[in-house]
């Protein structure tokens, strides 16, 4: 099948529940979302509506979710930690909020670590975070550490 017809997200009636005490508090009910290549999707709802657990959900951060979770026609509501942790290093990629850049390295080094951590060549993984950071207009930034980038930057 060709992969742009293809969802890189899918979910199939998603549930998640916590006990609090003697209480079950149902934070997702039977979600159903198809997300597909090159589309953009905003999630908003009211604090506590359950955007950080569908989000979790997503990123393969948790597991105990109930329902169907496919990640690029991957079957990862299946998944152990260590195969969640596989699909999410090679599939998918977070932009959080407050960012997690270490600050020792400089944003060039901060683009390759990932990489190389995933088995990229280093000189293939340079090339390709620098090529990364250009494209975001911070091809002047690469030698900066996140102390000397703007918070804009720094995402």
């Amino acid at each position: 099948m060709n992969s742009w017809l293809q969802p890189v997200v899918r979910l199939g009636d998603l549930t998640r529940s916590f006990e609090q005490g003697d209480v079950k508090i149902d934070v997702l009910r039977g979600v159903n979302l198809q997300i597909m290549p090159g589309e953009i999707v905003a999630l908003l709802g009211p604090s506590g509506s359950g955007k950080s657990t569908l989000l979790q959900a997503v990123g393969l951060l948790e597991g105990g979710f109930g329902g169907e979770i496919e990640i690029s026609g991957i079957d990862a509501a299946a998944l152990g930690s260590d195969g969640r942790t596989t699909v999410r290093r090679e599939h998918l990629g977070f932009v959080y909020q407050f960012h997690h850049l270490l600050p020792d390295f400089n944003a060039l080094e901060n683009v390759v670590l990932p990489q190389l951590v995933a088995g990229t060549a280093k000189p293939v993984a340079e090339h390709r975070a620098e090529e990364l950071l250009t494209a975001l207009g911070l091809g002047h930034r690469l030698d900066h550490r996140p102390s000397q980038l703007s918070g804009g930057e720094q995402q």
